[in-house]
Formats: structure tokens, C-alpha cells, sequence
């Protein structure tokens, strides 16, 4: 965080319902228009195909519009770093204004800056979450490593039902604008709830008794996943990512290669860097 005075909770409140009106007003515009590390060799495999069928679809996808974000997503993903106590916390950061470019953060010196893109509803992003999840964490409570992560959406053909991976990841959007110090704990009850390929995918109802069910009853965030306010702001995000697959997992600036190198060794490799 900042030294800054900490805005009160109605502030706070005030500036996540402006955000996510911005991007709800433009959902409805739209709408009217229309009328550690324990990876398994299954988990390496399963990544590669993966990556290939992913690159496939959205190669030529047209460039993203520019539409309105959530807050603490400024760089198109939420941020989190030691809170000094032995813990996580976010960085709280402004929304992405409509027409803007996000603002790509900037390093942290010295410690690992791990980025990862992820869609809720990939089973390879499911498989990373549960091996490598809790030790990332563990490094960034101890303040070795800061984490970044952006949603992105590139498996909405994967569903029968409509926009199930483009609706999914608005709830991780519509939770960093609303509850940011969940985002973490919905994430893991996301992909534990994850629907699978090929069904009709999670309705708006469903995805609400998920985000519940990680501790997250506000009225806002249901809201938010109910009216889809950064579908939008999810698809343009995704274009912007140029992502070939999910997981992708990226470490000062050199991105892990999971089809030939364990993560702990690349975690290892990083770690040698900065030591010299």
C-alpha cells in the first residue's frame, strides 16, 4: 500500500460503485445494441495441447476496444506483496478509465515479480492453483515474491452455455473492484467449483453462490456478476494480454517453458538470478 491516508470504507465503496457503473452502463449500451510445488507430468502435458488449441482460437482475434476497468486491476491484473506481518495483502490501485491503456506495473527490485494470466475456467489453470498456489503465497507473505494476477477469457467455445469462461472471469473482476482482500480466496473456490468442457458452464446464479461461498456477501459483487458490468472490460483485457494459453506464469520477465521445465526449477532458476 501507500503511506497515504487510507480512504474511509464509503469512500472506498463510492469508488468501486463508479467503477463498476462506468463499465455497466457500456455492458447495457452493448446488451441493447444486440437485443508448489507438486506438478504432475498429466499437468506438463496437458499444457502444451492446450496452448496449442488455445493459439489457435484467438490468433486473429480484432484489436481490443478500450473499455472501462475495475479498480486495483490497472495494469489489467490485481497486485499482491507482503503486508509485512506475514501475510498478503492487494495494492490498491485507480480503474482503467474508458478509452485508456492500463498502466503496466513496475518491477519490484530484488524480489521475484511472478505474473500470471489465468481463465477460472481452464482445468490446467485449476491443476497449477492446487500444486503451486500455497507456496506462491508463502513467498510472497515472506516478501520474496509479488504476485500478479490477470483474468483473461479464451475458452468461451469450450461451453455449450453463453460466455461461460468471459462471465467467470468477470466475478474475479467484480471482486478486485469491490472486495479485493477476497480475490485470492475466490479464485480457489472458483476453480474447485469449476465447471466442466463441453456443459453449459456456470449461470450468474450459480457463479454468486461460488463467490458466497468463498465469504464474499456483498451486495455490490453480486451485483456486479449478475449484471455482467466487466464482460467488456474481460474481453478487451484478453485481446490486450496476447496470451497463447492459460497458464501462462512469467518471472522478471522470463516466462516458464511447462512442457520441458518444472516449476520449482524455474522458481529455483529466478531465485539464482537474484542472488547472484
Amino acid at each position: 500500500m501507500t503511506n497515504a491516508p487510507r480512504p474511509t470504507k464509503n469512500q472506498r465503496r463510492e469508488e468501486a460503485r463508479e467503477a463498476a457503473r462506468v463499465a455497466r452502463e457500456k455492458q447495457l449500451k452493448r446488451q441493447k445494441t444486440l437485443k508448489w510445488l507438486i506438478p504432475t507430468i498429466a499437468s506438463v502435458a496437458i499444457l502444451a495441447i492446450v496452448a496449442g488449441v488455445v493459439w489457435a482460437v484467438i490468433a486473429f482475434q480484432p484489436p481490443p476496444k478500450k473499455e472501462a476497468g475495475p479498480l486495483n486491476m490497472i495494469s489489467d491484473g490485481i497486485l499482491f506483496e507482503s503486508d509485512g506481518d506475514g501475510g498478503v495483502q492487494y495494492v490498491k490501485t485507480k480503474a482503467i478509465a474508458k478509452g485508456a491503456d492500463p498502466v503496466a506495473t513496475t518491477p519490484r527490485e530484488g524480489v521475484l515479480n511472478i505474473v500470471t494470466y489465468v481463465d477460472f475456467t481452464c482445468p490446467v489453470c485449476k491443476s497449477f492453483e492446487q500444486a503451486y498456489s500455497t507456496s506462491i503465497q508463502s513467498l510472497v507473505a515472506q516478501g520474496t515474491a509479488t504476485l500478479e494476477v490477470h483474468p483473461v477469457a479464451i475458452l468461451d467455445r469450450n461451453f455449450s452455455g453463453r460466455a461461460v469462461s468471459t462471465r467467470a472471469n468477470n466475478v474475479g473482476a467484480c471482486v478486485a473492484n469491490y472486495a479485493p482482500d477476497k480475490f485470492l480466496d475466490v479464485m480457489s473456490a472458483m476453480y474447485e467449483n469449476q465447471a466442466t468442457e463441453g456443459t453449459a458452464g456456470m449461470n450468474n446464479a450459480a457463479l454468486v453462490d461460488v463467490v458466497k461461498g468463498a465469504g464474499v456477501d456483498d451486495e455490490d459483487v453480486i451485483s456486479c456478476i449478475n449484471g455482467e458490468s466487466f464482460t467488456p472490460w474481460v474481453t478487451a483485457a484478453t485481446g490486450r494480454s496476447g496470451v497463447r494459453g492459460t497458464p501462462t506464469v512469467i518471472i522478471n520477465g522470463t516466462q516458464w517453458d511447462g512442457t520441458t521445465v518444472k516449476f520449482e526449477d524455474f522458481v529455483s532458476a529466478e531465485l539464482a538470478k537474484l542472488q547472484g
